[in-house]
């Protein structure tokens, strides 16, 4: 336990530190609120001390959210190592010839790279894309060149 939390630790009574750490538990409101000691007339009661309890008192508040910052930090991992994690899982679901699991775990990086199923780099749709831009631009310069030909049998237009 670190310093910070062995301090706002001291700063609850020894019913409210324990209170805290077995609703860090069970996320039980009620049942944490008996399990620390207090004793209400029965859980529907205790789950509504439980709030006050937790709301109201800024020690107990501020014990509470330590615990779940240091949980956070602690279980916190780079993403490099989400990614290897992954790569990972990839290579295990490739050894037992599992095509879903080798599926899910490229998707699962190309979420965290940024691909999204529209966004996702497709060779097939960037050739398409650009085909269809050189035939636009074909079809726009046939187009001038039949204008400018009009203009020029019309006596309008001048090539000097």
């Amino acid at each position: 336990m670190s310093e910070k939390l062995k301090e706002l630790r001291d700063k609850c009574t020894e019913c409210q530190a324990r209170f805290v750490e077995n609703l860090y538990e069970t996320a039980d409101r009620g049942q944490s609120y008996i399990d620390a000691g207090f004793k209400p007339k029965n859980k529907e009661v205790a789950a509504q001390c439980a709030w006050r309890l937790l709301n109201r008192n800024a020690n107990v508040k501020a014990y509470y959210d330590a615990l779940w910052e240091e949980k956070a930090r602690a279980s916190n991992i780079s993403r490099t190592q989400q990614l290897r994690k992954l790569n990972r899982a990839y290579e295990i679901a490739e050894q037992q010839k599992n095509p879903s699991a080798m599926v899910s775990a490229i998707r699962e990086q190309n979420e965290m790279l940024g691909y999204h199923r529209e966004n996702a780099p497709n060779p097939e749709k960037e050739l398409l894309r650009q085909k269809r831009n050189e035939q636009e631009s074909e079809q726009l310069r046939r187009l001038v060149r039949q204008r400018t030909n009009e203009l020029s049998q019309q006596g309008r237009w001048n090539r000097s």
